[in-house]
């Protein structure tokens, strides 16, 4: 028996949220040095277009957004117990590097840094740039941040769908959020046993109250914010 069954899923105009993750360089720009393994799926799916008009969306609306950002620190390759796969490819290759918590002075324009086109919609008080989660989980203030804006639903999006996105997803409900995923502004890695982003959508469609486009989250976007206000 095929899986069919859907929810009516509804937003509200304010208690929703756009949550990111991974909106970083390395992810997101040509050169990045996770960006080579998603090039294929970044370029067919349109997704920096799709982020920046989600985001484009969120300002124009009024709605807060919220950038869960990956960083590693020279402390971490101190670690005795054995990483993931990935999760030592992403350590040991550089990807969002920094080179300490205490500073800031390498991020401008390096890896770990937001993409340019992204800072314009970013660079606000209504937007919140949570403490870094690690390995893919948000081990971080997210949740926190999300309850003291009396958030209930968020629309989720970035270019790890299977790792980091979908781990994000997964402590999210449950944590009691609803949450919506934007299947065209993601992209994921493959391997020997297929695509990571099949992978992906093959779990959200059971999991996520809604799986919708950019298109139909924009439009849904403005239709509540008109109705909130």
């Amino acid at each position: 028996m095929l899986f069919e069954h859907k929810v009516n899923m509804e937003i509200s105009g304010d208690r929703t949220a756009l949550v990111l993750v991974d909106i970083q360089n390395d992810f997101l720009t040509d050169g990045g040095k996770y960006f080579v393994m998603i090039e294929e799926l970044m370029k067919k799916n349109n997704v920096n277009a799709n982020l920046e008009a989600l985001l484009r969306a969120a300002k124009d609306h009024g709605y807060p957004v919220f950038m869960s950002p990956h960083y590693f620190f020279p402390h971490d390759h101190k670690g005795k117990t054995r990483l993931s796969p990935m999760e030592d490819l992403a350590l040991h290759g550089g990807v969002v590097e920094r080179e300490s918590p205490l500073h800031t002075h390498d991020v401008p324009g390096g890896g770990a840094d937001i993409p340019d086109r992204f800072k314009q919609y970013m660079e606000d008080e209504n937007t919140t740039v949570v403490s870094r989660h690690v390995t893919y989980a948000p081990t971080n203030d997210l949740a926190y941040m999300l309850r003291r804006r009396r958030i209930e639903t968020v629309i989720m999006a970035g270019p790890v769908a299977n790792l980091c996105l979908e781990d994000h997803m997964r402590n999210l409900i449950r944590d009691g959020f609803e949450t919506v995923m934007v299947r065209d502004a993601v992209a994921a890695a493959a391997n020997e046993e297929g695509s990571g982003l099949d992978a992906a959508m093959i779990n959200w469609r059971f999991m996520a109250n809604a799986v919708w486009t950019t298109e139909e989250t924009v439009r849904r976007m403005a239709e509540a914010a008109k109705a909130t206000a």
